[in-house]
C-alpha cells in the first residue's frame, strides 16, 4: 500500500512540475532586438540600393539566429537600412515607399504582386512570414501631396486644400514604424511625431498613437525621441499596453539620463510596460544600446558597448510586465550574439566594456572615422545648482525653484570628484523644445572651463555604501536611474524606488558608483521653441 501511495504521490509531483513549466511558458513571450552596425564602405560606387541590400541581409541574418530561439517578436532599429557613409543627410528618402494604411486595406507585401517593386516591405513581410513571428522596422514613407476640397482624418497627414502648401517637390516623407504579424500581414504604421533634426522628413499634422493586439498582449509603437513626450506616455496610460516596441537611432547625452540603456529601463520601470528597444551601433555619433526590459526587474538583457559589432538580443519576457518581481527566481533565458560579417558567436557571462574615461564632443572634440572612437553630446547643465561631496559620509539638501531634494550617503573613502546636483528649472534642448524638469542625482563627473560637472566621467573607482535621494517632486512622472562604472546598470536587487519620491542605493557587491539620480518630467510645463 505504501508503494503505491509513493508511486501516486511521484505521478501527481511530476504532474504539477509540468503544470508549472507550462504556466511559466504561458505567462511570458519570446522578444528579440537587433543592434545594426550599418553597412560601412569606402567604395563610392555603391548606390542607395546596394547600401539598403546590404542592410536587409544583416537583418535576414538577425531573423534566421532570432528564429532558431523560438522568438515570437523582433524588433529593428530606426534607420537601420540606412548608412552614414553617404554624404547627402536626405539620400534615403529617395529608396522610401509608399506604405499602405492598414487600417483602410488588407495588406500582405510577400504575397502580392504589387508589392514587387517595393522591395523593402516585401522582404520584411516576408521576414514575418518565413520565421511566423512579428516584425517591427522603420522606413521612410513617400507620400505624394494630395489636393482636395477637404481632408478625412486617413489622409489629413499627406492633404492639403491649397496646392501652395504642399511641400517642395510633391510629397511627404514620414519616418515610420512598420509592423508586421505572423503571417506578414502589415497590421500597423506610426509615423514619428517629434523630428530630430531630420532634414527632409515631414511633421505628421495628427498626433495618433497606434497600437497592435499579439497573441501575447497588446503593443504600441514609438520612435526615438517621441519617447521624451507626454504623447508617448499617454499612449499606454489607461489603454491596456503591456509592451512598447521601440526602434531608435539614439545619440547618448550626458547627463547620464539621457545615455540610452538608463533612459529605456527607467522608462520600463516608471511607465510599467516591457520595452523592447532597438539601436543602430555607430559609436561616433553616440549612438549605442539596446535591450529588453521589464516594469519589474529592469534590464532582462541589454547591450551598452562602443565595440563595433552588430548584437541580436533574446530574452523571455513576462506577459504582464509587473508578473515578475525580484522575489520570484525567474529566468528569462537571455541569449547575447555577436552578428559579424561572416560568423554569428554567441557571448558568455557578461559584456565587456571598450569606454575611455571621457566621451564629450564638448571635451574631446569630433570623433575620428574609427567606428569604435566613442562620444557623447551634452546637455545644459549650467540650469543645475551643484554641491562638491568631500567628505565619507554626509546628508545635503539642496532646492531649485521649489523643488528641492535631500542626498544622504556613506563611502569609506572619496578620491574622485563626485557632485550632487539639482534642477527645477526646464532644460533647454537645443532651442528646441523647453522640457519640463524637476531632477537631482549624484554622478562622478569633472569641472570643465568653469562649468561644475561640466565633464561627465565614465569610469570610476569610489565604491559608495549607501545612497538616499530623495525629492519633492510635483510630477508623478519620476524615472530612477542607478549606474555603475562603465556605464553598467545596477542590479535591481541593489535599489529600490517607491515611485514617488526615493531611490534608496545599498551596495553588497562593492560596486563602483558612475551615478545614482531621479529624473522628473513635469510634462505640462513642455514648450515648443519654434512655434
Amino acid at each position: 500500500m505504501e508503494s503505491s501511495n509513493a508511486k501516486w504521490l511521484l505521478f501527481f509531483t511530476v504532474l504539477f512540475m509540468v503544470d508549472i513549466s507550462l504556466s511559466a511558458d504561458e505567462s511570458s513571450y519570446r522578444a528579440a532586438v537587433f543592434e545594426i552596425v550599418q553597412f560601412q564602405f569606402d567604395d563610392s560606387s555603391y548606390s542607395g540600393e546596394d547600401v539598403i541590400n546590404k542592410n536587409l541581409e544583416k537583418y535576414g541574418k538577425a531573423a534566421e539566429v532570432a528564429a532558431n530561439n523560438e522568438v515570437d517578436i523582433i524588433v529593428f532599429p530606426e534607420e537601420g537600412l540606412y548608412s552614414p557613409n553617404i554624404n547627402n543627410e536626405t539620400w534615403f528618402i529617395s529608396y522610401g515607399e509608399d506604405i499602405p494604411d492598414p487600417r483602410t486595406e488588407s495588406v500582405n507585401p510577400c504575397n502580392q504582386e504589387e508589392y514587387e517593386n517595393r522591395p523593402v516591405l516585401k522582404n520584411l513581410s516576408c521576414l514575418a512570414q518565413k520565421h511566423g513571428f512579428y516584425v517591427v522596422a522603420d522606413e521612410v514613407d513617400v507620400k505624394k501631396c494630395e489636393v482636395k476640397d477637404s481632408c478625412d482624418e486617413n489622409n489629413v497627414d499627406y492633404c492639403v486644400t491649397n496646392a501652395d502648401d504642399c511641400p517642395k517637390g510633391g510629397n511627404f516623407n514620414f519616418n515610420t514604424a512598420i509592423i508586421f504579424d505572423r503571417k506578414g500581414n502589415l497590421v500597423a504604421r506610426y509615423y514619428k511625431r517629434y523630428l530630430y533634426f531630420e532634414e527632409g522628413i515631414s511633421f505628421p499634422k495628427k498626433f495618433r498613437n497606434v497600437y497592435f493586439d499579439t497573441d501575447f498582449g497588446k503593443f504600441t509603437v514609438d520612435i526615438c525621441f517621441d519617447s521624451l513626450f507626454y504623447d508617448s506616455v499617454e499612449g499606454i496610460e489607461n489603454h491596456n499596453v503591456t509592451s512598447l516596441a521601440f526602434p531608435t537611432f539614439w545619440y547618448d547625452h550626458t547627463p547620464l539620463v539621457f545615455f540610452a540603456t538608463p533612459f529605456q529601463q527607467s522608462w520600463s520601470i516608471t511607465n510599467k510596460v516591457n520595452v523592447i528597444a532597438a539601436d543602430v551601433h555607430d559609436p561616433r555619433t553616440g549612438s549605442l544600446g539596446s535591450g529588453i526590459y521589464s516594469s519589474d526587474r529592469g534590464a532582462l538583457v541589454y547591450t551598452h558597448n562602443p565595440d563595433g559589432r552588430s548584437k541580436l538580443l533574446i530574452s523571455n519576457v513576462p506577459k504582464t510586465p509587473s508578473h515578475y518581481s525580484q522575489d520570484i527566481d525567474y529566468d528569462p533565458d537571455t541569449k547575447f550574439y555577436y552578428l559579424d560579417d561572416d560568423e554569428v558567436t554567441e557571448l558568455e557571462g557578461e559584456e565587456p566594456r571598450n569606454f575611455e574615461k571621457e566621451c564629450g564632443f564638448n571635451v574631446l572634440g569630433d570623433s575620428t572615422s574609427s567606428l569604435t572612437d566613442y562620444r557623447c553630446s551634452q546637455t545644459e547643465v549650467h540650469q543645475y545648482k551643484f554641491l562638491k561631496i568631500t567628505k565619507r559620509f554626509g546628508r545635503h539638501k539642496i532646492c531649485s525653484k521649489g523643488f528641492c531634494c535631500t542626498l544622504t550617503y556613506t563611502t569609506e573613502k572619496i578620491n574622485e570628484n563626485y557632485y550632487f546636483g539639482i534642477s527645477g528649472k526646464p532644460l533647454n534642448f537645443y532651442d528646441t523644445y523647453l522640457l519640463g524638469t524637476q531632477a537631482c542625482f549624484i554622478a562622478r563627473c569633472d569641472p570643465f572651463k568653469g562649468q561644475a560637472c561640466g565633464n561627465s566621467i565614465l569610469k570610476s573607482q569610489t565604491v559608495f555604501k549607501t545612497v538616499i535621494l530623495k525629492g519633492s517632486f510635483k510630477t508623478k512622472y519620476i524615472y530612477p536611474y542607478a549606474i555603475n562604472s562603465d556605464i553598467r546598470l545596477i542590479d535591481k536587487k541593489e535599489w529600490s524606488f517607491d515611485g514617488k519620491s526615493k531611490i534608496i542605493y545599498v551596495n553588497s557587491k562593492n560596486d563602483s558608483l558612475l551615478f545614482l539620480g531621479l529624473y522628473g518630467r513635469v510634462y505640462e510645463e513642455d514648450k515648443s521653441l519654434n512655434k
